[in-house]
């Protein structure tokens, strides 16, 4: 769901407290995202400004963000200029998807002049434009020139104009006759989204229903239109005067659908205190998602370039397998013309001799080369017998291998989509790199060393701890450190997490719990009837010389469970 101008708004009216505060800090963690750390009324606030094309918005947030070890231009531009100043002014023109923050700061000649940080929160099109006191464009987070776009250009020099305005009005400033009389003709939803600023369809038929208990509201009364028009005034009214109660619409495993300034009239809905809260809450896990395939794309290629790579030599090795018949066909052939090369003539290109394998024996024809005599053709057939007999032989040897490596980047692939920070994305690419995957350039400069990630923490409906592994050194470092009497779960010959229960005796509860967690983080997630093999820790060991997160066990028991999504959120997370 998009940020729309209402949603934008209910935001924008929490910004407003850092009027006066000083920018301390300014990050950028990501290519298209800000962060502005600033001091005001005596605390520290975080002011997120994304221009990302999903998830585009403005908001004060608590949630930490990780950032690069060098800052990208625009960031070193924003801190050039920005870093000291005060927050002069927060506005929404005309209520629409545009923000305005006017910051009071000083120039390279020590001169205190204004500038104006704006948030375009408008979809593919969002963007954080810096403009000077002459209006002209300092610089944007996403450059436009000439040959991008024929609407208007924000390149550094170019004087800064807004988004081509639509032909809407303003809600704030409308009364309520102004509001009843847009509702007049047609579906009341569509009327409200095209009449006035900010409101998208699925907001304005949230709106509605609040209201109607109808979302396209086709078939109101003239009655029910005014009542529609009272309410939606009020709403406006105390958003004005920064009263806000956003809530959450949820799906039917409690994941969040959609955001409101309001509590919709939904069946499922959860309702926030802060509009800060209801925005991370909503956004936190497209965020994540959306970080981990930016900043993971490359190792998911290696990753899918190498298990390709492996399937191939497995239907390389399968074929000289599977070739028995073939081979033995050669064996026979070149034994038979041995037998008979007396008897068959030079020059022909195939013999029909007699195979004494049968009883009786039976007439076979074997193909020849005719520029060879028999005996040479036996030969040839020897030594493509031999050939192929080798090639069976070390691709039954090499089979294994290949397997193991399968089974190994599978895992990782799997690992991969449970990252959920840049540390863990590190630890991946420093074991791939490590075992020949990743391949570094002569005199590349070494990253920084980053601090361990850890593992998932769960606690059971009966209190027990449970901790799932989220990548390899995660996976080894929990089994390997458990306790003998802990038990350790992971899926049976399915690539997925190291679990271990930090007891030696689990409730039936708790057990089942963790077998959930084990094969929802595993790749059979989705899957139903998933076994999970389980045993007391003192039971596992790693083989000397097994790659990572590779163990093996004894004395275990197995249990089959299918991890249903809404079973396995129901289990509390630390």
């Amino acid at each position: 769901m998009a940020m729309d101008g209402l949603n934008l708004y209910a935001a924008t009216q929490e910004i407003r407290a850092l009027c006066g505060g000083k920018i301390d800090k300014i990050h950028q963690p990501e290519k298209d995202e800000l962060v502005l750390l600033v001091r005001a009324e005596g605390e520290n606030h975080r002011l997120l400004l994304s221009a990302n094309p999903m998830h585009a918005r403005a908001q004060l947030t608590d949630v930490k963000r990780a950032n690069p070890l060098e800052a990208p231009v625009f960031c070193m531009l924003l801190r050039k200029k920005l870093l000291g100043g005060r927050i002069v002014s927060v506005d929404q023109p005309n209520m629409d998807r545009v923000l305005n923050i006017v910051v009071q700061a000083q120039n390279e000649l020590g001169d205190s002049v204004p500038y104006t940080l704006c948030a375009e929160v408008m979809g593919k099109y969002s963007n954080l434009v810096l403009i000077n006191e002459a209006g002209a464009v300092v610089d944007a987070i996403k450059r436009v020139g000439p040959g991008m776009s024929e609407v208007r250009v924000l390149l550094p020099g170019v004087p800064y104009v807004l988004p081509p305005p639509q032909q809407k009005r303003d809600i704030r400033q409308a009364s309520q006759a102004e509001i009843a009389g847009a509702l007049v003709a047609g579906r009341v939803d569509k009327a409200l989204s095209g009449a006035f600023f900010g409101i998208a369809p699925n907001m304005a038929a949230a709106l509605c229903e609040r209201v109607t208990s109808q979302r396209d509201c086709e078939l109101l009364t003239s009655a029910e239109k005014e009542a529609l028009a009272a309410s939606l005034y009020a709403l406006f009214a105390e958003l004005k005067e920064g009263v806000c109660r956003p809530a959450l619409a949820l799906d039917a495993y409690g994941a969040p659908l959609a955001i409101y300034p309001f509590v919709p009239n939904l069946p499922d809905c959860s309702p926030l205190p802060t509009m800060r809260q209801a925005l991370d809450t909503f956004y936190e896990r497209q965020d994540i998602a959306q970080r981990m395939q930016r900043h993971g794309g490359s190792l998911r290629r290696v990753l899918q370039n190498n298990i390709e790579r492996c399937l191939k030599k497995l239907a390389l090795y399968e074929g000289a397998i599977d070739a028995e018949d073939a081979i033995e066909r050669l064996r026979l052939y070149g034994e038979l013309l041995t037998a008979n090369q007396h008897a068959i003539a030079p020059g022909v290109n195939q013999a029909m001799v007699q195979n004494y394998y049968f009883d009786p024996p039976a007439p076979i024809v074997i193909p020849l080369n005719p520029q060879f005599s028999a005996g040479v053709n036996a030969r040839q057939y020897y030594k493509k017998y031999q050939k192929a007999k080798a090639a069976r032989d070390i691709s039954r040897l090499h089979r294994a291998a290949a397997l193991e490596e399968l089974a190994y980047l599978e895992g990782q692939l799997d690992n991969l989509g449970k990252c959920t920070d840049a540390i863990e994305l590190a630890e991946l690419s420093e074991e791939l790199g490590k075992l020949g995957y990743i391949k570094h350039k002569p005199g590349e400069k070494k990253p920084a060393k980053l601090p361990a990630s850890k593992p998932m923490h769960f606690v059971s409906s009966d209190g027990a701890d449970i901790f799932v592994g989220k990548n390899n050194r995660q996976n080894d470092d929990l089994t390997l450190r458990a306790a003998g009497e802990d038990i350790w779960l992971h899926t049976k010959e399915i690539p997925g997490s190291h679990v271990i229960i930090k007891q030696a005796e689990p409730s039936k509860a708790t057990l089942y719990e963790a077998c959930l967690l084990a094969a929802y983080y595993s790749k059979a997630r989705g899957s139903g009837n998933v076994p999970v093999d389980y045993a007391p820790r003192k039971h596992v060991k790693k083989p000397a010389g097994a790659k990572p997160g590779m163990v093996v066990y004894t004395a275990n028991k197995t249990a089959y469970v299918t991890p249903a999504d809404a079973e396995v959120k129901a289990i509390k997370q630390v």
